[in-house]
């Protein structure tokens, strides 16, 4: 998978150093997963999957983190194109990708797209246990939104910061990221 055998990814857990990660471009971010207990208090009590993702390079330290936790979407806001395909239900049901950030050590290291492979990941995986058809993500600003639709996202037909991609999208971005394209 992208960014290995120098990143591993784990489950938040009381073992790991989250006063030592620094994110000062995003002090929200920063605060969330360094305050004493908040990340790994919702990790606990399953209001948010929080997956750190560690560099063995040095001592497993945190490189970045992301969360997870489950959504839904109406139809009237996915494109007619993806819609149809889709059954006719009052919702899906969908992955979010909530929180994502990186050390501010690890700028410039590739680890946007390493951080969404491995939520991509974790999103396929819980899609064979309980019915999902996309991730969906909040991005801040235009300058995300345009990151993220570089990923494989898509715009909302009524949010313009708020993005799906479908397992489909995922399982091939996987796949290419796998084969080193």
């Amino acid at each position: 998978m992208i960014g290995e055998p120098r990143f591993v990814q784990e489950r938040l857990g009381r073992h790991h150093d989250r006063a030592s990660f620094s994110c000062t471009r995003e002090p929200a971010l920063h605060t969330y997963f360094t305050d004493p207990g908040r990340a790994l208090r919702e990790n606990e009590r399953n209001i948010a999957a929080v997956y750190v993702l560690l560099d063995t390079a040095v001592d497993r330290r945190v490189a970045g983190f992301f969360t997870i936790s489950n959504a839904t979407v109406i139809p009237s806001s996915i494109p007619p194109k993806i819609a149809k395909r889709l059954p006719r239900y009052d919702s899906w049901g969908c992955v979010k990708l909530g929180r994502m950030a990186r050390d501010d050590r690890y700028v410039n290291h590739g680890l946007g797209p390493i951080l969404v492979a491995r939520a991509f990941a974790v999103a396929l995986s819980i899609s064979e246990s309980s019915g999902s058809f996309a991730m969906i993500v909040d991005a801040k600003n235009e300058i995300l939104t345009a990151w993220y639709q570089t990923l494989g996202f898509e715009r909302f037909v009524d949010r313009a910061r708020t993005l799906f991609v479908t397992n489909a999208t995922m399982a091939a971005y996987l796949r290419l990221s796998a084969a080193g394209l």
